[in-house]
């Protein structure tokens, strides 16, 4: 079975020394200039994905989930959860 990578196009513009680097590599490594720019995309991906994810985990946000108490176990089932009745007084 051939599993089939999806891919998307990322289309930018990059300064001239880093292109001609870029295209030095790919010349000195014998491969199409895309797959030295897609393996450079990825180890930076991998480099910033470890410390992402902590920031996403150590959000705020994430503290306040369940500290909501009802009382009620089925109350999300409810047509009116989370509808607030507001008072004038």
């Amino acid at each position: 079975m051939v599993t089939i990578k999806k891919m998307k196009v990322v289309q930018t513009e990059i300064d001239l020394r880093t292109y001609n680097v870029l295209k030095a590599i790919a010349i000195h490594r014998g491969v199409p200039l895309k797959e030295i720019i897609r393996e450079s995309l990825r180890d930076y991906a991998e480099a910033h994905k470890k410390d992402l994810v902590k920031n996403i985990y150590d959000d705020p946000i994430w503290k306040g989930i369940g500290l909501l108490h009802t009382g009620d176990p089925e109350a999300s089932e409810k047509d009116t959860w989370g509808v607030v009745e507001w008072s004038s007084e």
